[in-house]
């Protein structure tokens, strides 16, 4: 967890995709999570409020991949809690086209390291699970991360919250 303390927004070094991207290109296999997911209103108010009050912006990259269903359920849910955010204090990038290395020794990255963008194996990121969302504030430090899915108790815009709370 030591390297995540050193990780910097200026660290991503690959091409990223806008939602609007992500939401073009895999709309077949995402279009009804999209669709249904509902953020809690009064949970993206605290968001924003929490931003405005703090005069902040949130920026969020998510790691992930097409193969992956969790990466299928909870980007569409971000893109989605963005989105109804309605704010230009909070940005969202996707980098796609993480790669398991089925052959990976015991200690080893699980991630292919020539066929996943370079944050996978980079151990800055100390990636362990995708889809996995990565937080930063307006200076490009990071403040917290969300890895695969929200706690058991909690939503995606719940522990955005807590991480805002918590690190800003």
């Amino acid at each position: 967890m030591k390297a995540l303390n050193d990780l910097k927004w200026s660290d991503l070094v690959s091409p990223t995709m806008t939602p609007e991207k992500y939401l073009k290109i895999y709309k077949d296999t995402i279009k009804k999570v999209y669709e249904k997911y509902e953020p809690k209103s009064v949970i993206l108010d605290k968001i924003k409020d929490l931003l405005k009050s703090k005069k902040e912006k949130l920026h969020i990259i998510a790691l992930g991949a097409d193969w992956c269903p969790d990466c299928s359920r909870n980007v569409p849910r971000m893109i989605k809690i963005v989105k109804q955010s309605n704010t230009q204090d909070v940005e969202l990038k996707i980098l796609y086209g993480i790669m398991v290395n089925a052959l990976h020794k015991p200690g080893e990255t699980i991630w292919h390291k020539k066929r996943s963008p370079p944050e996978a194996i980079d151990p800055k990121f100390d990636l362990k699970a995708i889809p996995t969302f990565y937080f930063f504030n307006e200076a490009g430090e990071y403040i917290g991360v969300i890895v695969e899915n929200p706690k058991w108790t909690s939503t995606l815009e719940e522990e955005i919250v807590e991480i805002l709370e918590r690190n800003m």
